[in-house]
């Protein structure tokens, strides 16, 4: 019987028997943060000051128009979408803030005209349960990846560890 020699050349650490090629999910995932905060950080927000076409388009798209099922004031004809867009201008004119305007509408029409979710308490979480998702499954493919054995890694088994052990020690002939 001979045994064949094992190949020494595999990517296992000899202390640990884990693949050192599992830091390269590392990298991987530190690549996709790096990106992601670029985006974020290079991400030209909406305009909060002046009155130009602009920040009312910005403002009023933001803006749901209540007689229309779902569209905004901003593309919506209906005779309240343009007092609400008159509204956000004659408001703009008058130095406003963005919150503020909001927070105008919010008081006369409540919380249901906002088509986004505000960025406190349970608007907090719309906004970052859909992050927390995608890293949680980044993190999941990238330790499965991390876990997977390159062609020809694959661990032996203690009684196939002694036959190697004993093929060695005798030099490789029985």
């Amino acid at each position: 019987m001979t045994v064949s020699s094992v190949d020494s050349s595999s990517s296992q650490s000899p202390s640990t028997g884990r693949s050192t090629g599992r830091s390269a999910w590392i990298w991987w995932v530190l690549i996709g943060v790096v990106s992601v905060g670029g985006i974020v950080v290079g991400w030209g927000g909406p305009p909060t000051t002046g009155t130009g076409n602009d920040r009312l388009f910005s403002l009023s798209e933001q803006v749901k128009c209540l007689q229309c099922a779902g569209e905004s004031v901003a593309n919506s004809q209906a005779p309240i979408a343009i007092e609400m867009r008159s509204e956000i201008e004659r408001q703009m004119a008058r130095g406003q803030t963005n919150d503020e305007i909001f927070t105008y509408f919010v008081d006369r029409y409540g919380q249901r005209v906002l088509l986004n979710p505000a960025g406190t308490g349970l608007g907090a979480v719309i906004w970052i349960l859909p992050v927390v998702v995608v890293a949680v499954g980044i993190a999941v493919i990238a330790a499965r990846l991390g876990r997977q054995r390159a062609p020809g890694t694959a661990e032996l088994d203690p009684e196939d560890d002694a036959l190697v052990r004993h093929a060695r020690s005798a030099g490789g002939s029985e």
